[in-house]
């Protein structure tokens, strides 16, 4: 029988229970064709799946490709290029069986070998993958069949199934991944067709595409996706309104409440599986001392933030943990986010700095809710003398950059898609390539890699929240909050569903009324 979800507990999050659902009107039937062209927020930063950490590739790439296992909108488990799959009794040996009829785009037919591929390419530090981590504990992969993978484990890993389901870490073509960052080719409902740098990026139907939906009809109904670049929120806005655009992904707080009463929009969304963060690298000066580090964060009120720079509704004060509100796994902090200035100067004077010390935090001029967070830290933690500089990059400059990890400080997000191991893992373990703060804790590690070989759900509940106390006492990062995350649509668009996990799969199902 195929095992969903074995080993781990999906975190059951108060945003899973709250899904706006899909845009659907039980007045009209579904029509097929049409271009849809939507409204994105930034240009993506490579075109290699396996490569790069942009949230904007992802979400413009991950209906290009597919994953062997994919995410459901409520965070399950579900088929996808692999309809089945069986653990033996130790967890060390997963044999997944595909799905007949696969072709990638160019033509050729989907085997066993291009998964083997696929999860070794990301495997290999040769191709300097960010998730090197997520398959660190596979053995080996490989392919007694065209049709069935088998994954044999060094240690039990509760999350592999999140991690193959992961919108990144996508099945490619073996013969093809040379040119992946230049064109990209996948098994996904829609084609790469061409991308022209801060102007589009073309997606056109792919015929032979395997989805199907409830009734058994061919997916996708769309004859294609065309993305354009609106970095500037209000232009983005007035594109939707005016119906230049017909979708729009980062809705901004100031518009939320205008474009909910407007007779010809759809606004979709909610709390997402993310947390933002004043991201200190501990390697620069003074911040390689976690009583600085603490001292900050004891300066720092969250819900001003929250309050000023997203309006109050753009996201949710965090409350010391890395996971979003009513997460099973969460650790909250009764006292995060309370400045208390005494204390943060105490400390500040035990470490030799009573009168402070420049912090340089380099931020996106691209994203209003990772810049305009910035000033609202400045003056916060003037009162305690240390002195904050700003400089803001357009994100494709910004986030090579950060991923080079040069920088002082910066305000950045991580997000999760189905299991703790991806909010507390790879930023923080310290081999993890996602770890971009440069933080060694002997202690985390051993606590990290035992949560990935426990099956027990309460089990790891209780190592996590020793993980997340100690975070919060260490503090490589200064939790901010957990975002809102919300798309809009012209009522025109229907069938389209938001995924909490900042997943835009649900346009696979979108379709235009005519």
């Amino acid at each position: 029988m195929p095992i969903q979800h074995r080993a781990v507990r999906p975190l059951t999050v108060t945003l899973l229970l709250a899904l706006s659902g899909a845009v659907v009107s039980t007045a009209h039937a579904q029509t097929s064709g049409g271009i849809l062209r939507a409204g994105m927020q930034a240009d993506p930063v490579g075109l290699d799946p396996h490569v790069t950490e942009a949230t904007s590739t992802r979400n413009q790439l991950e209906n290009v490709y597919d994953t062997l296992v994919a995410f459901d909108a409520s965070g399950k488990i579900v088929p996808s290029l692999a309809t089945r799959w069986t653990a033996s009794k130790d967890g060390l040996t997963w044999t997944f069986t595909l799905r007949s009829g696969v072709k990638f785009h160019n033509g050729r037919a989907l085997e066993a070998s291009d998964v083997a591929y696929s999860i070794n390419r990301i495997k290999n530090p040769a191709t300097k993958s960010p998730r090197i981590g997520d398959f660190e504990l596979v053995k080996s992969v490989t392919a007694p069949s065209k049709s069935s993978v088998v994954i044999t484990l060094s240690k039990p890993f509760s999350p592999l199934l999140s991690k193959l389901a992961f919108t990144l870490n996508v099945i490619v073509p073996r013969e093809a991944a040379a040119t992946l960052n230049t064109r990209p080719i996948g098994t996904g409902p829609f084609r790469f067709m061409e991308y022209v740098p801060q102007t589009r990026m073309v997606l056109r139907k792919n015929p032979d595409f395997w989805g199907k939906d409830a009734k058994g009809n061919k997916l996708p109904y769309l004859d294609g996706i065309t993305y354009s670049y609106l970095p500037d929120p209000t232009a983005r806005v007035t594109a939707l309104r005016t119906g230049t655009v017909d979708w729009i992904e980062y809705v901004p707080s100031t518009d939320i409440t205008s474009l909910k009463a407007n007779a010809a929009v759809n606004v979709l969304g909610g709390p997402a599986a993310n947390y933002r963060a004043l991201f200190l690298n501990v390697n620069e000066k003074p911040l390689n001392d976690p009583r600085v580090r603490r001292a900050i964060a004891y300066a720092i009120n969250n819900q001003e933030i929250v309050d000023v720079a997203l309006l109050g509704v753009g996201g949710i004060a965090s409350a010391g943990t890395t996971f979003p509100t009513g997460s099973y796994y969460a650790k909250p902090d009764p006292s995060y986010g309370k400045p208390n200035l005494d204390r943060a100067r105490a400390l500040l004077k035990e470490a030799g700095l009573p009168n402070g010390f420049t912090l340089n935090l380099k931020v996106t001029s691209t994203y209003d809710f990772l810049r305009i967070p910035a000033e609202i830290l400045q003056a916060q933690l003037a009162p305690i003398g240390i002195k904050v500089n700003i400089t803001a990059l357009e994100w494709s400059v910004y986030l090579p950059d950060i991923l080079k990890k040069n920088y002082m400080a910066t305000i950045l997000g991580e997000s999760g898609q189905g299991d703790p191991d991806d909010y507390l893992y790879t930023p923080f373990a310290s081999d993890s390539g996602g770890n971009l703060t440069n933080f060694k804790d002997a202690t985390i590690d051993g606590w990290l890699d035992q949560g990935r070989q426990i099956a027990d759900a309460a089990a790891r509940k209780a190592l996590y929240a020793k993980v997340q106390q100690r975070l919060v006492t260490l503090s490589p990062m200064v939790f901010l909050y957990s975002s809102t995350q919300y798309e809009a649509a012209r009522k025109t668009v229907q069938g389209y569903q938001h995924f909490p996990n900042t997943s835009y799969i649900g346009l696979r199902s979108a379709w235009l009324r005519r």
